[in-house]
């Protein structure tokens, strides 16, 4: 075997990569990997290191994420790489709205946006704007969400990715009724669902199905809501779609506390458990033993009690684990 001192710098590299990737993969889902140490890292490129964070990324090993992503960040700002820099921030921010630190994540977009600018990456740009669109929308920022996903859907079409347009499209359906346009909301939502089909996108359909009965349900409309969210649910259930399947049948069971359907909602709530737990996703989990408190609760049931408690659990590691990783 090679010593330490006779393999070459990409032998070197290329253990580090393997050893880091070890630990991260044998690491059960929910624990951390081996630390790195800076020895370690110091020989890997910005590329390389982005990489590493994606595999903690998949995993929702948000500390190590992060501290790959900006590392891989630091790397490329030393090395003046525009590209490599607006990449990271993406990526970061995209964690960041994962755990609900929105400003973090809008601060970081508004400075990858024109770094983008100063390279040939066209398609990163868009997906950049787009994201900068919808942080804008939550923090109530209407014309700067508006500007931006219209510079998003400009871009898509220049560069013929249909997909991407298709999810400005959605974005800015969904802007339009967050502001008021409940008609000239749905009208996109509508269009982006009919362009969907005639691709075949299933992501994008449910997608859609989604975003139609969310509008519904917030303009009122609880029957045309139910019926978009079982449209979805079926057409996921019939393309193993899981995530959207929970999102969906979480969404039927808030519809069903509206309307004090106890036991749909029940039904529906457990579901939505159960499907959250198999995807490892813990706020939804949280979620759905929240709204099964409150159908237990008002059903007066003993299942009550326990819901609440899971839920408050969930709640708090969550808390934990959010701040532990700033």
């Amino acid at each position: 075997m090679q010593s330490q001192a006779t393999r070459t710098p990409a032998q070197r590299r290329t253990l580090s990569i393997l050893v880091l990737l070890a630990s991260s993969i044998a690491s059960p889902l929910h624990a951390p990997a081996w630390p790195a140490e800076r020895s370690e890292t110091a020989t890997l490129s910005g590329q390389e290191l982005l990489k590493i964070g994606e595999i903690h990324d998949v995993q929702q090993h948000w500390q190590e994420t992060l501290t790959y992503y900006r590392l891989a960040l630091s790397t490329f700002r030393a090395q003046q790489q525009p590209q490599g820099i607006a990449t990271s921030l993406v990526k970061i921010a995209a964690v960041n709205e994962r755990q609900g630190k929105i400003r973090d994540a809008y601060d970081l977009l508004r400075e990858a946006v024109p770094l983008y600018g100063r390279t040939k990456d066209r398609a990163g740009q868009a997906r950049a704007l787009l994201a900068l669109g919808r942080m804008s929308a939550r923090l109530g920022y209407g014309e700067e969400a508006r500007s931006s996903l219209l510079q998003a859907q400009d871009l898509y079409r220049r560069i013929k990715q249909p997909a991407g347009r298709n999810e400005t499209l959605i974005n800015l359906g969904l802007l339009d009724i967050g502001e008021g346009s409940m008609e000239r909301g749905l009208v996109l939502l509508q269009q982006a669902q009919q362009d969907a089909r005639s691709r075949k996108d299933i992501d994008q359909q449910l997608a859609t199905w989604l975003a139609l009965g969310d509008a519904h349900a917030l303009g009122d409309r609880p029957q045309e809501a139910v019926a978009a969210y079982d449209a979805g649910l079926a057409l996921a259930e019939a393309e193993h779609r899981v995530a959207l399947e929970a999102k969906l049948q979480f969404r039927l069971a808030a519809a069903a506390a509206a309307d004090d359907r106890l036991e749909d909602g029940i039904r529906s709530g457990k579901r939505a458990l159960l499907l959250s737990q198999t995807l490892h996703d813990v706020e939804a989990e949280a979620a759905a033993w929240s709204l099964l408190h409150d159908f237990y609760r008002r059903a007066d049931r003993p299942e009550a009690e326990e819901a609440e408690q899971r839920a408050l659990t969930l709640y708090r590691n969550r808390s934990f684990s959010v701040h532990g990783g700033r």
